[in-house]
């Protein structure tokens, strides 16, 4: 009698596990998602946020478009965004960004390594002005 109750459970239990994904399946995944850059960001620290798009083009180019908005400022403003991918290297340069009352310029670089995100400074320049922020920018 046990016997004939345990088969089922054995079958059960094999049949579930083998619609859990394995290590490598989970490496695999994880792979892919970093190959590419395309798609939803957003960048986020105590000063401000950015919410922007992605779109891979020629060999290494990256360009897309968003929003920043300081974290004082009553409406986001439009930006524009250029840069490079070499994986795992990301450039990104921000336009049209307007911070502490000035027009600014925003470039970041760093490794995309994790699905995580990419921490680092967003360097905030203009004529006579210079500023890092410290931010987290990640895919959505």
């Amino acid at each position: 009698m046990r016997f004939s109750r345990i088969i089922p459970l054995l079958v059960i239990a094999l049949a579930a596990g083998a619609c859990l994904p394995t290590g490598e399946d989970i490496e695999k995944e994880i792979e892919a998602a970093l190959s590419s850059v395309a798609g939803p960001w957003t960048g986020s620290s105590p000063t401000l946020t950015l919410d922007f798009q992605l779109q891979q083009g020629t060999g290494d180019a990256v360009s897309g478009s968003g929003t920043m908005k300081e974290t004082a400022a009553a409406a986001a403003v439009p930006i524009t965004v250029t840069g490079t991918f070499q994986r795992p290297q990301l450039s990104l340069t921000f336009s049209g960004m307007t911070f502490e009352g000035r027009a600014v310029q925003g470039t970041f670089a760093g490794k995309y390594t994790t699905v995580g995100g990419i921490n680092g400074p967003l360097q905030l320049r203009a004529t006579g002005y210079s500023k890092d922020v410290t931010i987290l920018l990640q895919e959505r």
